[in-house]
C-alpha cells in the first residue's frame, strides 16, 4: 500500500462516481477507482489464462493448486470490470504525472501536472489530497523531490503473523 505517480493524458479528469455516505445520510461523489493498466489489457490477459486452463495447461494447474476448480473463473474470479479500468491510452499520450493511492485499484491525491518539477512544488505547497484533508499541509522539500524522483512511495506495510502495522510516518 502506498503512493505512486501515474502517466496520465494532457488534463486528464479522473472520473468520479455518485455513492451513498451511510453516516452522512446522502449521495456523494468520489473517485471511481481504476487500475493503472486498460480494460483491453486485463481482459486479454484474462482470455489467455482462461483458455490455458480450458486447454488444461495453466501453470497452476499443473502444480496442482487449482485442481479442484473446473472453470478459471472459479478459480481466479470472474473477468475483469470494465468500470475498474483507465482507459486505452497510447502511450504517447501518457505525457503528463498524477500522483495516485494504490490502498485501492487506484484513486488520485493529486491533480495531474506537466512535469515532475511541477508535481513537487505542489507537494510542499500543498501536500497531497489526504494531507489537505487532514489539514497536514505541505511535504517538506527532501521528501517531496524523493518521492517524484522514485516514483513511488510505500505508506503502511502489515505484518500478518503479528498483525503489526507501521505507517510510513512512524519510519517505514
Amino acid at each position: 500500500m502506498g503512493r505512486e505517480i501515474r502517466r496520465v493524458p494532457s488534463n486528464w479528469e479522473h472520473p468520479k462516481k455518485k455513492t451513498y455516505n451511510f453516516i452522512k445520510q446522502r449521495e456523494e461523489e468520489s473517485y471511481q477507482p481504476l487500475h493503472d493498466r486498460s480494460y483491453i489489457e486485463a481482459i486479454a490477459e484474462w482470455i489467455d489464462e482462461h483458455e490455458l486452463w480450458v486447454k488444461g495447461e495453466h501453470p497452476d494447474q499443473k502444480d496442482g493448486k487449482g485442481k479442484d476448480y473446473e472453470y478459471y473463473a472459479q478459480w481466479v474470479g470472474n473477468p475483469p470490470d470494465i468500470e475498474y479500468y483507465r482507459p486505452n491510452w497510447k502511450p504517447e499520450e501518457m505525457e503528463w504525472y498524477q500522483m495516485y493511492e494504490t490502498v485501492s485499484e487506484g484513486t488520485p491525491v493529486s491533480p495531474p501536472f506537466a512535469t515532475k518539477a511541477e508535481l513537487v512544488e505542489y507537494l510542499v505547497e500543498n501536500g497531497d489530497f489526504c494531507d489537505q484533508h487532514r489539514g497536514h499541509g505541505g511535504w517538506e522539500r527532501k521528501n517531496a523531490e524523493q518521492f517524484v524522483e522514485r516514483e513511488f512511495a510505500v505508506s503502511m506495510i502489515v505484518n500478518t503473523g503479528t498483525g503489526e502495522i507501521k505507517m510510513a510516518r512512524d519510519g517505514v
